[in-house]
């Protein structure tokens, strides 16, 4: 309840002019947003609802509105926290939900850096931009996805290779290929070119092409957004049945404590459902599964494509049969000390993060962070809000200290002048 109403007393009220007077635009159609959402959601999701709980259509109308009017919880998440579950609905007030968190929590405590002293060269920039996130891992150490060359603005640079920008088009390594943008989120135009032979490449939608031509498409597009040509990595074998052809990756929360280290509060394992898409996204179709932090231990599998109820929670694979619940991640414990380091070592003036780590037969791999994390994921597959958790409760705390430490000059400024006027108004 704090996290609630701290975020509309202190960060919000602290939000930009121009942001607010959106905010204030908004408000009369709110009423309107929100009838459209619960028709479309109750449609896509009501009967299914109503045939596995027995709660009726009006009913789940009710208690979307209800929800949204108490917690600011929309129709999509009424149904990806399962809130239609009575005992569920008793905990809604303690979501967190990405109305808060992405619309100003995180920007909060990341600008302010939790109440600490912020220090002159932030890592914000480096996350934002995957060529200077590789960089700033490999200049402490840190485990990343190699990368063969960086495609922007039509000139190609050869990385890992320590080379120039080429004059030419160079050769692409005779490997399977993954490519995906700079700057690009949830996988969205990314691909996968597996390798023929004799010069030939297969796209992951069947089509087929030469290396130099799929370098010169890559040149022409990058006059738009730069891109990055990796080698295409392959889940631990432990784990290739889960992985369905795709590498999956486990999201990862790490969060600044109260001894101010970082430590692994929530994770969260990813497959692909299907063989034709290239990345593991929950929000695209993808499957996750909660993942025990103290074990590494695997939960039942879900999906949780906006609200979509899918066919609810599985012990298996829904495509590959393989067994989820129950089985162990390799190298946990190897992963639960990479991101740990690398949150204190390389990104330690954000609060939190939520890392992209991939399994494989080396060992843990990061692949991406994020300053903004999705939370829908995490409170998805626990099936519990994590408001009072760990993560709540750390969330909390650095925000806590943060309107501490901003509050504090204001109030010595008027002790200072309660002093000064009490000097001049004493009696001799």
């Amino acid at each position: 309840m704090y996290i609630h109403r701290c975020i509309q007393r202190e960060v919000w009220s602290k939000e930009a002019l121009g942001d607010r007077i959106i905010m204030r635009v908004a408000l009369p159609f709110v009423p309107f947003i929100l009838a459209v959402l619960v028709a479309v959601f109750t449609a896509i999701n009501g009967r299914a609802i109503k045939k596995r709980t027995g709660k009726g259509l009006i009913r789940q109308i009710q208690e979307q509105i209800e929800l949204a009017i108490r917690f600011a919880i929309l129709p999509p998440w009424y149904y990806i926290f399962e809130l239609h579950d009575d005992d569920k609905k008793l905990h809604a007030g303690e979501y967190l939900n990405r109305l808060e968190t992405k619309g100003g929590l995180y920007r909060f405590l990341r600008d302010n850096n939790g109440g600490l002293p912020i220090p002159a060269e932030r890592s914000t920039g480096s996350i934002k931009d995957k060529g200077r996130f590789r960089a700033r891992c490999r200049a402490h150490g840190i485990t990343t996805a190699p990368v063969f060359f960086n495609v922007a603005q039509e000139k190609i640079t050869a990385v890992d290779w320590g080379l120039p920008e080429l004059p030419a088009l160079p050769e692409l390594p005779e490997r399977d290929l993954f490519i995906k943008p700079v700057h690009g989120q949830g996988g969205k135009k990314a691909t996968r070119w597996d390798y023929l032979g004799s010069g030939q490449f297969r796209r992951n939608d069947g089509e087929v092409a030469t290396g130099s031509q799929v370098l010169e498409r890559l040149r022409h597009a990058s006059r738009h957004a730069a891109f990055l040509v990796q080698p295409r990595l392959v889940s631990h074998c432990e784990i290739a049945d889960l992985a369905n052809g795709t590498l999956s990756t486990v999201r990862v929360m790490t969060c600044r404590n109260e001894k101010g280290e970082f430590e692994v509060t929530n994770a969260a394992f990813r497959m692909a459902r299907n063989k034709l898409v290239v990345v593991d996204n929950f929000h695209a179709g993808g499957i996750a599964a909660n993942v025990d932090i103290s074990t590494g231990t695997l939960g039942r599998g879900t999906r949780g494509a906006w609200g979509a109820t899918g066919d609810g929670w599985y012990e298996q694979h829904s495509e590959t049969g393989a067994q989820i619940q129950g089985r162990k991640l390799p190298c946990w414990f190897e992963l639960v000390e990479l991101v740990q380091y690398a949150h204190g070592a390389a990104f330690s003036d954000q609060v939190v993060i939520g890392w992209d780590v991939a399994l494989l037969d080396s060992g843990p791999c990061i692949m991406e962070a994020n300053k903004a994390p999705d939370l829908d994921i995490i409170q998805r597959v626990e099936g519990v809000p994590l408001g009072n958790q760990r993560l709540g409760k750390l969330l909390a705390f650095n925000l806590m200290r943060t309107v501490e430490a901003q509050h504090a000059p204001a109030a010595g400024a008027r002790k200072s002048a309660d002093s000064s006027l009490g000097t001049q108004t004493e009696k001799p």
